[in-house]
């Protein structure tokens, strides 16, 4: 006879494993609902992680000596889980955060984009002077003319600048504009924004972040929808949208 105190330690860790594959499987779909990117690529991760601790945990219950392979596939199962609850959080949040930049970046670049993340758009990391930081990123929706999009603002310095400006320079595609300001008044007062910008990204910039920008420079880059980047030296605003 089964000892009753091992029986009983059996069954809980099994109820342990199917609570781990219940909750990975039901907050995939759930999430899926607003970031399809970033659930895919953890559910072809998971689905044969969880596949494989059901089968491990199985033979070692009748035959033993597999007990390390599924504590090794449970933890990873956990920490996809995790992933996948924590990453849409993180892309739906933290939009004055500059410290979290990279990890927002890597959630929203290689979760909702995966393979056609293009990175030679957003920096790959935020400079020592950044201030009034904006990073608004939204993630996938299974909806008909839905995009994912990114907006990225802050002022820096004019060598922070300079240096994007000479990066943009070698973008393959990428178009470059000397901004031109409409001449008509807009209820009253000038309109800022300039006809290279697309409006839906002006309209991202907080009070803070709006100048005049008759000299601004203007990159645009043809990659499924328009994405680009303007910068501007006479106020030291940098906008990145994606």
């Amino acid at each position: 006879m089964r000892d009753s105190a091992n029986e009983i330690k059996d069954n809980k860790w099994n109820s342990i494993n199917v609570l781990i594959v219940t909750l990975t499987m039901f907050g995939g779909i759930i999430f899926l609902m607003y970031t399809s990117g970033i659930t895919s690529v953890l559910f072809e991760i998971g689905l044969p992680v969880n596949i494989l601790l059901v089968l491990f945990y199985k033979l070692n219950k009748k035959f033993g000596h597999l007990g390390i392979p599924v504590i090794i596939l449970r933890t990873i199962a956990i920490i996809i889980f995790l992933s996948g609850i924590l990453a849409p959080l993180i892309v739906m949040n933290f939009q004055h955060t500059k410290f979290m930049y990279p990890v927002k970046r890597f959630c929203y670049g290689y979760g909702v984009y995966e393979e056609r993340f293009n990175k030679d758009i957003l920096p790959e990391s935020m400079p020592e002077k950044c201030d009034d930081y904006l990073f608004l990123t939204w993630g996938s929706v299974p909806a008909q003319d839905y995009h994912a999009d990114a907006y990225l603002i802050f002022h820096t310095d004019k060598g922070t600048l300079k240096k994007y400006e000479e990066h943009f320079n070698s973008v393959d595609n990428a178009e470059r504009y000397t901004a031109h300001m409409p001449d008509k008044e807009n209820n009253g007062s000038w309109l800022k924004c300039p006809e290279e910008l697309p409006t839906y990204v002006f309209q991202r910039l907080e009070p803070e972040h709006i100048h005049d920008f008759e000299k601004a420079i203007i990159y645009t880059v043809p990659v499924y929808r328009n994405k680009g980047c303007m910068i501007d030296y006479e106020s030291g605003l940098a906008v990145f949208w994606y």
